[in-house]
Formats: structure tokens, sequence, C-alpha cells
């Protein structure tokens, strides 16, 4: 019983002494500078550094805070300075189209943070909360990121030149809507230097405006294109499907002129099929669509499609799923496989 007592007495005493020597361990390590936001500055100064001081619950919580401070004043600074390249461009009569390119391309939709760095999370007594400091050096992130700027700047201006040498309007067009295909990851790139050192990021706005100058020469390219529709095989399917419609109207989208004159310069040939079987009470077919896009009576483009399967026990209802499928198919080779 005495020894059980001694023992006891020795557990109690050292964690006392453990307890102590603990807090003497956390109040003996002072807290860093940069958890107020003027220390921040003075460590991570914004000439130098994009930076955001955060609190959580977690070591992880605090650093997604802090990354999303960051992200929200990248985003900002992107918003910012593409309103003021509105403003100076709309003098020379492009505003809206330089807008609208920037628009179609989804611009800053999801901006990567290259180059991020964290100090080391610390727990603040008072709050019970973690701090930390989420921070970018600007110098290094551009360099970083100067690479795949110089790279799609170059393949860009490679493929946008080289459509422009093509001899066909089509093929043109089609080049350039190919090049295009750059620009995204271009400008998320840009707009994500920009925020960081917008003087060196300057040098690339000759991009901005060679891409600029693509959607006018598209639109230029496009009004020239007089093209005809032709049905060959079920007529009678394709009108009421509203095939041709649909072909029609997304040749307007891009520009064309549709139009029945003989004399047109491209002409597109669309066919159709839905072979109708009938078992057991269900309506089921596999439609086909076939299209091929011509320019003086050299083709240029062509597709044939294979859908799924239409079923339904209602005829009318099979009918209606039909030209449904159709017209669906229509719209995504025109705007996927041909011209986006």
């Amino acid at each position: 019983m005495k020894k059980n007592s001694l023992l006891f007495i020795f557990a109690a005493c050292f964690l006392e002494f453990a307890c102590v020597s603990t807090r003497q361990t956390q109040e003996s390590v002072s807290a860093p500078k940069w958890i107020t936001d003027k220390g921040r500055l003075e460590l991570f100064p914004s000439s130098s550094y994009v930076s955001a001081l955060a609190h959580g619950d977690t070591a992880q919580a605090c650093r997604e805070k802090a990354v999303a401070e960051i992200s929200e004043y990248i985003k900002a600074s992107v918003s910012s300075s593409s309103a003021a390249a509105y403003f100076y461009k709309q003098s020379d009569n492009v505003f809206s189209e330089n807008q609208n390119l920037r628009q179609k391309i989804q611009v800053f939709s999801n901006n990567d943070l290259y180059q991020l760095e964290y100090t080391n999370p610390y727990y603040e007594t008072d709050r019970a909360q973690y701090v930390c400091v989420a921070y970018i050096n600007r110098e290094w992130a551009f360099d970083f990121v100067r690479p795949k700027l110089d790279a799609a700047k170059n393949q860009f201006a490679k493929n946008y030149n080289e459509a422009l040498k093509k001899q066909s309007l089509l093929d043109k067009i089609i080049g350039i809507k190919r090049a295009q295909k750059i620009l995204p990851v271009f400008y998320e790139v840009w707009d994500f230097a920009r925020a960081i050192l917008p003087e060196k990021a300057r040098v690339y706005e000759e991009v901005d405006f060679l891409a600029n100058e693509s959607l006018h020469k598209v639109k230029e390219l496009s009004s020239s294109v007089l093209i005809r529709i032709e049905d060959i095989g079920n007529t009678d399917l394709l009108e009421k499907s509203g095939v041709v419609a649909e072909l029609s109207n997304q040749f307007k989208k891009i520009g064309f002129v549709v139009s029945d004159s003989k004399n047109a310069n491209c002409s597109a040939l669309v066919e159709a099929k839905a072979p109708i079987n009938e078992r057991d009470g269900i309506f089921e077919t596999y439609p086909e669509i076939y299209i091929k896009i011509m320019e003086h009576e050299i083709e240029k483009i062509s597709s044939a499609k294979s859908l799924d399967r239409v079923s339904a026990l209602n005829k009318d209802t099979f009918i209606a799923r039909i030209y449904l499928a159709l017209k669906n198919e229509v719209k995504t080779l025109i705007e996927d496989e041909f011209f986006n």
C-alpha cells in the first residue's frame, strides 16, 4: 500500500512538471511577426509579394482562407485591368468585339495560383485559432509562367498566320477557329501574370490585339461564304425534323450567308435516316445523319454519325424523339466538330 502511494505521488509530480514545462515552452516561443497585417506587409511588402493573412479552426482551414483571399485579389485585379483595356480600345471601335472574345473563351474562370507558398501555421491561444500567411513572390511567379505565355503566344501566332495563307475561304475560317482554341490557355496565364506583375505582362498585349484581329477576320471571311443547303435522301424527314432549319441557323451564327442560289460558292449536303422497327409494341430506331460541306465542288468537311437508340411505346412520342435527336446532333456537329 505504501509502495502504491509513493508511485501515485511520483506520477502526479511528473505530470505537473510536464504541464509546467509545456506552458513554459509555448510561452518562450514568441508569436511570429506576420500574425498582424502590419507585420505581414513588412515581411511581405506588396511591391514584391501578393499575400494574405487568415485564421481558421485548423491549420488547413486557415490555409484555404488565405488562398481564397489571394484568388479574389487576382480576380479583382484582372477585372480592373480588363475594364481599363476595354475602355482604351473603345476609341478604336473594337471595344465590343474584344469584350465578346474574352466572354466567349471564359477568361479567368479558374485561375491557378502559381508558386504559392505558406508560413507555418501558428496557434493563437487567445483566439483559439490557427493563423498563417499565403504568399506569392511576384518575380518568381512571373518567371514561372513566362514559358507558358511564350509558348501560347508563339503557337497562336503561328497557327493564325498559317490559316491566313490558305487559299480556300473555309480552310481559312477553320484554321483561324482552331488557332483560337489556344487563346483560353494564354488568357488564363496572362491574366494571372497581369495581376502579379502588370508591367512585365504588358509585353504580351500584342497577343490580345492579334486575337481581336482574328475575330474580325473570321467575321469578314464568313460574310463572303454563300452556302446552299442541299437535302439528299429522305427530304420529308429532314424538313419535319428541323434538321435543315437547324443547319441553316448554325451557319448563320458563324456568319455564313445561306442561299438557294445556284451561284453559291459553298454547299452543304445533308442526309438523315431513321428506319423504324416495331417489336412487342415498342418502336425503335438508330438514326443516322450525314453532312458534307463543299467549296467550289471540293469536299472540305464531312461527317457520318450513327446516333444512340431511340425508342418509345407511343408512335408520336417516338417520332418526336427522332426529330429532337437529329436536330441536336446537327447542332453538335457544327459547333464541336466543324468550326469551334
